[in-house]
């Protein structure tokens, strides 16, 4: 469910356009560990992480299976890129 709600803000906000990319890799302690295609587009995540955070748990409220809370985002640079 994580990994979908980010996909849907980051496109809402823009910030999902080819060749940018992110996903989210794994959520451990309300802490999103996003890994990011590009430098650039790493630093615009974190500068909005606040907003991207409380974006993701909007959209998680009352979906079934929904059961994550973010607080903080991780962001890295191609880490898990394939």
């Amino acid at each position: 469910q994580v990994r979908l709600a980010w996909a849907e803000v980051v496109t809402d906000a823009g910030l999902e356009r080819a060749p940018l990319t992110s996903h989210v890799t794994r959520v451990t302690g309300g802490t999103a560990h996003v890994d990011a295609s590009d430098p650039i587009l790493a630093q615009e995540l974190t500068l909005r992480a606040e907003g991207l955070v409380w974006a993701v748990n909007q959209r998680l409220r009352g979906r079934p299976g929904a059961t994550i809370e973010l607080r903080r985002l991780a962001v890295s640079v191609g880490r898990g890129a394939a």
